[in-house]
């Protein structure tokens, strides 16, 4: 079973390389590599929690953070970047999935 589980009520935690594998699924293709970089060098990446050295990424807040990365539809380069409001229904997110 892919991530880390620390118990039933708790969110599923991805490594790098699986959330990398999970923002695929959404179209947003991040390299583990990438993750890492954002991680060390920006704030606007996606939340990561530590065990150790090795990062994990909560996967309801990794999907959180992948819409939050998606504008409102924009029909010319010219209207201003408004951020969208995405549901979870629009990436078929199932409650516990």
């Amino acid at each position: 079973m892919p991530g880390l589980q620390l118990g039933p009520t708790e969110d599923t935690l991805l490594t790098r390389k699986e959330a990398s594998r999970e923002l695929a699924t959404m179209g947003i293709r991040r390299a583990p590599s990438t993750l890492a970089k954002i991680f060390c060098t920006r704030s606007d990446g996606p939340p990561c929690l530590h065990l150790g050295r090795t990062p994990y990424y909560p996967k309801s807040k990794l999907h959180e953070w992948a819409r939050s990365q998606l504008t409102d539809l924009r029909s010319s380069s010219s209207q201003p970047r408004r951020m969208g409001v995405w549901q979870a229904a629009d990436y078929g997110d199932r409650p516990g999935a």
